[in-house]
């Protein structure tokens, strides 16, 4: 490979990057979107908790509020999962750089 050959490669992995930038920062955003609508939920919840008018109402309540916070939870854990694997891939990237670099210096000591 040229040295021109190998600068276009890096630059498509730097795109490459960039995008995986872009998806963790919408993840994150994602995520704050759960955790806001897991506080609504909780006034929610407390609201009907609230104004059960039996024992059983309330356990169902409960029970569904904790279905809820699994829900969540499990839609967060993904989430940071998905985070995980774009960190992993831009850690990659930035050592398919490092070689490309590495061959060109190679390539111009010849």
């Amino acid at each position: 490979m040229s040295v021109d050959s190998y600068k276009r490669k890096i630059e498509n992995i730097k795109r490459d990057i960039e995008r995986e930038k872009k998806k963790v920062a919408k993840l994150r955003i994602k995520i704050s979107d759960i955790r806001e609508k897991k506080s609504r939920k909780s006034d929610y919840y407390r609201n009907r908790i609230k104004s059960a008018s039996s024992s059983q109402n309330k356990k169902s309540i409960k029970e569904q509020k904790s279905r809820d916070w699994d829900s969540f939870s499990r839609k967060i854990e993904d989430f940071k999962n998905d985070i995980d694997r774009c960190k992993s891939s831009i850690a990659k990237d930035r050592n398919r750089i490092k070689n490309c670099r590495e061959s060109i210096s190679r390539l111009r000591k010849r």
